[in-house]
């Protein structure tokens, strides 16, 4: 992975790039999406952190619908997540996010990471198997989970 200097703390920590307003509003507005039309069935963390090398902390991520055990729990996720779901930063390319998502989330067992990327107003999909899909102005369908978002509903507030 590409080594950055003059990091924050924040991102040493989640070993990402310090979030924007753009990718807050992105993050609100998906993780309402998500649990608005498949909360009954998967649940939705944002910025969990996984016991990855290096750790990494997800934007969100989606888990199998479950009750929650307060005892226990560790500072880091052990299970890996069904789809983790990434937000480009300015910062950050695609290639970097892809490298992390080969590299660290398939390893441990996640079958399909999203790329959300702003300035295209778009998704792309990786799938464990190699398959990379890409939606803009479409209707996203995650074949893992059979998720389906409307696109254009994610990016509605930007111009």
């Amino acid at each position: 992975m590409a080594v950055m200097t003059n990091l924050s703390q924040y991102e040493i920590e989640r070993n990402k790039p310090m979030p924007n307003f753009i990718h807050a509003v992105i993050q609100t507005k998906l993780s309402t999406l998500l649990n608005n039309d498949y909360g009954k069935k998967y649940l939705f963390p944002g910025e969990l952190s996984l016991a990855t090398q290096p750790s990494s902390t997800l934007d969100i991520c989606i888990y199998p619908k479950k009750k929650l055990k307060r005892a226990g729990v560790k500072a880091k996720e052990e299970e890996p997540p069904i789809t983790t779901i990434e937000i480009q930063s300015p910062s950050q390319s695609i290639d970097q996010l892809q490298e992390k998502i080969r590299d660290l989330y398939f390893p441990m067992g996640v079958k399909s990471a999203w790329i959300v990327i702003p300035a295209l107003k778009g998704i792309q999909i990786l799938l464990e198997d190699g398959q990379e899909l890409f939606f803009h102005k479409s209707q996203l369908k995650d074949p893992t989970t059979d998720i389906s978002i409307d696109i254009q509903r994610v990016f509605e507030d930007f111009e």
